[in-house]
């Protein structure tokens, strides 16, 4: 028999009430845990019921014909997935009362899920997206921060779509074939507004290039000339349409309306002449700059910003760029900016010129030279620091290129003679 003395007696007692104070602490912790999980369960179920109410009560107001007031609770389940996505119009239902907002992940989740099916309805969804799109409703979906990309390309690629409506369109697109040529066809010619009409054109010409070309054409041109003038943007992707078919139709409609009745210019349209025009368009720029209807400070801008482009290859160019930069009616900022982008305006590369850009920037480095000696402009503050930037930043692209093309062109070893 083994009898411990008291050290040992002692030691097991300790390591005996360590045991069972574990136990009980492993015991009291488990309690605890499924106390907290028991909490968040219960808080997380009131949410989900809560929610559940809400989107119950937005669908049934949806609906034409329900009248608004508590929802009775349902004797029957909600229809299964499979059952729901063989029904479009249930589908398009449920996206018409789901507005998104920013920061409602869960919102956008569920609705981009049944676009999803909706595209995988096929053919048979779109008699319910042609009936919607006709009535001209929309639901807005603000995640995109409430900024409209001005390119249309990231538009159409945007993981979330601006509104329902342009959902549709790229549902639509998604299906397919010549019913959603049509649906889209329809919408193009009858939309008023110039971000769908970009927005349409680009999915029809995904699906069928060139083939509505002409339609397209004529829904742009007849927004642009309509009594109802659409606002900037609008007017952007307008005329972001006539440029993408390379139209110069509405020239003479642009020029027109380059000066707008409250003596503002219209900087969408000479985007378009400038684009469409190339070096003709210096001459209309230098023209419309003395126009008197341009009596606000800092309107002629945009023209001088257009001659700046073809500094150091147009004569007429740089001298609308010297009137402009010497011009006391644009700002301060707007004068030293158009002098110092001499080093980027009209450039293929801004780093290393292109044998295109370097007989533009000796030419632009000739300038600012000759600048530099005009008493004008060592007596002006401005002008002075303005050229010298310019001037230094348009050596620096000189060295550039000729650094450029050492390595190009490395010279031949020299021969030794013995």
């Amino acid at each position: 028999m083994l009898i411990l003395s008291p050290p040992m007696k002692s030691l097991h007692v300790v390591l005996g009430l360590a045991g069972v104070g574990l136990a009980l602490l492993a015991l009291w912790a488990s309690h605890r845990q499924a106390d907290r999980l028991a909490r968040e369960l219960a808080t997380e179920r009131a949410s989900w019921e809560s929610e559940r109410s809400q989107f119950h009560k937005a669908l049934d107001q949806a609906r034409p014909g329900r009248p608004a007031g508590p929802i009775a609770p349902r004797s029957n389940p909600p229809p299964p997935p499979t059952a729901l996505a063989d029904d479009p119009q249930a589908l398009l239902n449920q996206l018409v009362a789901l507005p998104i907002k920013p920061g409602q992940t869960r919102t956008a989740r569920h609705a981009l899920a049944l676009l999803d099916q909706l595209a995988q309805a096929g053919p048979s969804a779109l008699p319910a997206i042609r009936q919607f799109l006709a009535t001209g409703q929309d639901v807005a979906y603000e995640s995109l921060g409430g900024k409209v990309p001005r390119d249309i390309r990231s538009l159409t690629d945007a993981l979330v779509p601006a509104s329902l409506r342009f959902a549709l369109f790229d549902v639509a697109r998604q299906i397919g074939g010549a019913d959603a040529e049509n649906l889209l066809a329809e919408n193009l010619g009858r939309s008023t507004r110039g971000i769908e009409v970009a927005y349409l054109t680009q999915a029809l010409e995904e699906l069928a290039p060139g083939q509505y070309q002409t339609l397209a054409l004529e829904t742009a041109r007849t927004l642009l000339s309509g009594n109802s003038t659409p606002d900037r943007l609008d007017r952007d992707y307008l005329f972001g349409v006539l440029q993408r078919f390379s139209d110069p139709s509405f020239v003479p409609d642009a020029q027109a309306q380059l000066v707008q009745a409250d003596g503002r210019l219209d900087v969408s349209a000479l985007r378009y002449l400038q684009q469409t025009l190339g070096p003709e368009s210096v001459a209309l720029a230098a023209r419309t700059y003395q126009d008197i209807r341009l009596a606000q400070p800092g309107s002629k801008e945009p023209l001088a910003r257009l001659a700046l482009a073809y500094v150091g290859t147009d004569l007429q160019a740089a001298e609308l760029f010297h009137t402009a930069a010497l011009d006391p009616s644009l700002t301060p900022d707007q004068r030293r900016n158009l002098i110092e982008d001499l080093n980027q305006d009209g450039l293929v590369n801004r780093k290393v010129p292109t044998p295109e850009d370097l007989p533009i920037v000796a030419q632009r480095y000739a300038l600012t030279q000759a600048y530099l000696t005009k008493d004008y402009v060592q007596n002006d503050p401005l002008l002075n620091a303005a050229f010298r930037e310019a001037d230094k930043d348009l050596r620096h692209l000189l060295d550039a290129a000729t650094a450029a093309a050492a390595r190009a062109n490395p010279a031949p070893p020299k021969t030794v003679i013995p």
